[in-house]
């Protein structure tokens, strides 16, 4: 098993499988494109072939009642152990302490959002030259984790808008950052459709691709093809 299923036909085609495997996925988009429901959609795909999945809610948006409503079994929820880091710092802590619960089973760990924290811990200069070190640190640390062990590794990223050329662009926060350990990104959008989303592919085993996208439905049973 090389790719990891979205469990979306369309999203896979786009992927060319799936997740890839020993790689860093990012997704990223505004507020309700779907980001943690397609992450959550991935771990639930991974707990029904019996792998563990390591769950960092970083913003607090993994929801139980969802998970409920998506899942077939008691026993998948079991595969899923969740993390729910306070602050920046405990969320270093976690992703610096997979290691010691990771086997040679193939796995998934999941950072929904890698940058919801480093975001919301505000300060001066020396503060955010030292939480910019250590993000960089615990993506090198993820990057380590995937060379070394079966791994999926999905994160998810907020975004800010810039100007540029006379008009605001949506990139990633830390976007530089991100985009360097990233191997995959995918940006979601809305569309004019309220329960559908767009998916733009914009790197793909760590070389930047002409964008092409695939849109997706998300309901009450999680995300499907349109």
């Amino acid at each position: 098993m090389e790719s990891l299923s979205t469990g979306v036909r369309g999203l896979d085609m786009l992927l060319g499988g799936g997740f890839p495997l020993r790689q860093i996925s990012l997704l990223y988009g505004e507020a309700s494109t779907g980001k943690t429901i397609l992450s959550m959609q991935c771990a639930l795909e991974m707990a029904r072939k019996d792998f563990r999945v390591f769950y960092v809610d970083a913003d607090n948006s993994f929801s139980a009642h969802r998970l409920e409503r998506l899942i077939g079994g008691p026993e998948q929820a079991e595969k899923i152990v969740l993390f729910q880091p306070e602050d920046f710092k405990d969320q270093v802590g976690i992703i610096e302490n997979l290691e010691n619960v990771l086997t040679k089973t193939p796995a998934l760990i999941v950072v929904d959002s890698i940058t919801g924290l480093y975001r919301v811990d505000n300060g001066g200069s020396e503060k955010i030259f030292a939480r910019n070190r250590e993000l960089n640190r615990q993506l090198a640390h993820l990057n380590s984790l995937a060379a070394r062990f079966k791994l999926w590794i999905l994160l998810t990223g907020q975004v800010h808008s810039t100007p540029s050329g006379g008009e605001w662009i949506v990139e990633p926060v830390a976007t530089r950052t991100l985009k360097h350990w990233s191997d995959l990104i995918l940006r979601l959008r809305q569309t004019p459709k309220t329960n559908v989303r767009d998916c733009i592919l914009e790197k793909k085993n760590g070389v930047e691709v002409s964008a092409s996208h695939s849109l997706f439905r998300i309901g009450e049973d999680g995300i499907g093809d349109v």
